[in-house]
């Protein structure tokens, strides 16, 4: 599946590229500003993105990149052996290697991303033994980068690009989002906040009762409140929450590109350690981020309209997935509770908002 966006002018001394950064909505994400600092350094290079199809509408943010490839690795897993499967990947990677790049950029390190990148025929770098989740990737590689661990997620890709097309980048991350190009359905909900409340780890999740207690302050100053769902769990959290605070919009199932549109056109964002957070960070939507088991020193959203907030709990961040203390009501949110965040939501909404 291919969803083009418009194409680079084509020169002598153009680099056709294919990057590799096939899930999740966050990591894909974070690999745009490095999309950026490469036009800058080059603006001959054409992009191309291969990723897994449900994250497709996350890769076309970026208007540099020509064209998105789909690659169909969860619905081959589930019948992995069947003939249909086998002639469906012969068909995709027999047009993967008629495109013939100059070079393929792994950004995901990981075996099910750097297999791909073999597969495409093209020479493939990527992060090296000592930087990549899963160190076997050095044997599909040309060539492997070192990026230290402990850098945040986005500066890590943008230290993978940087050594790998041979250029320096500095400042902060420009995500290259214009939001002009954004699905502009629901202008309704122009003007709205939005809360991010839906990730994975369950250690990850603000409190309920927070997410409660946040929607009935937001009503007493009659302020719309949107919120995305992702799940069906997710769907039925929602709807407690506004049931409990008679309060807030849960939004209908939309796709991420009428997503980000939506969110785009908000007012302030409150979320979660979750991609879709960073989504509205990068769009420059004034964004209070709450994190407590996991660190802003490596997942932190990016920007001037941005404030992290992080527990200072004794084991905060403790990157588990499940809290030993307390399964339901992790400890470290207790001092990042509702006033607090939206106490920081008027601080933002009042310097960029008016």
């Amino acid at each position: 599946l291919y969803f083009p966006n418009s194409c680079l002018r084509m020169r002598g001394s153009m680099k056709r590229i294919l990057i590799i950064k096939m899930s999740a909505l966050g990591d894909i994400l974070h690999t745009l500003p490095a999309v950026t600092d490469a036009l800058k350094a080059n603006p001959d290079i054409c992009f191309d993105w291969l990723c897994e199809q449900p994250f497709m509408d996350v890769a076309r943010l970026h208007p540099a990149v020509r064209q998105v490839i789909g690659h169909p690795r969860l619905r081959w897993k589930k019948n992995r052996w069947s003939m249909q499967t086998l002639r469906e990947q012969l068909s995709f990677y027999k047009v993967l290697r008629h495109e013939k790049y100059d070079l393929v950029i792994d950004a995901q390190g990981r075996i099910k991303s750097a297999r791909v990148g073999w597969l495409s025929g093209s020479p493939v770098v990527g992060l090296d033994k000592d930087s990549a989740t899963d160190s076997e990737t050095r044997l599909f590689y040309r060539q492997g980068y070192n990026v230290p661990r402990d850098m945040n997620a986005v500066e890590r890709v943008r230290k993978l690009f940087a050594q790998a097309l041979g250029y320096q980048y500095q400042g902060e991350p420009d995500f290259g989002i214009q939001g002009h190009r954004l699905d502009n359905a629901f202008p309704e909900y122009t003007g709205a906040w939005i809360c991010f409340h839906g990730t994975t780890w369950a250690s990850k999740h603000w409190p309920e009762a927070n997410w409660i207690d946040l929607l009935a302050q937001a009503k007493q100053e009659q302020q719309m409140v949107l919120l995305p769902w992702g799940s069906e769990q997710e769907r039925q959290r929602a709807e407690r929450m506004t049931t409990e605070a008679q309060w807030g919009v849960v939004l209908p199932k939309l796709s991420l590109w009428q997503l980000s549109g939506i969110i785009s056109r908000c007012a302030a964002a409150v979320g979660v350690d979750t991609g879709l957070m960073h989504i509205a960070a990068a769009c420059g939507v004034p964004t209070v981020s709450v994190f407590g088991s996991t660190s802003i020193a490596l997942t932190a959203a990016h920007g001037e309209r941005v404030i992290n907030l992080a527990s200072s709990y004794s084991c905060s961040p403790c990157l588990k997935k499940v809290c030993p203390l307390n399964e339901e009501s992790p400890p470290c949110y207790a001092e990042l509770n509702a006033t607090r965040v939206r106490d920081t939501v008027r601080e933002l909404s009042g310097k960029y908002c008016e």
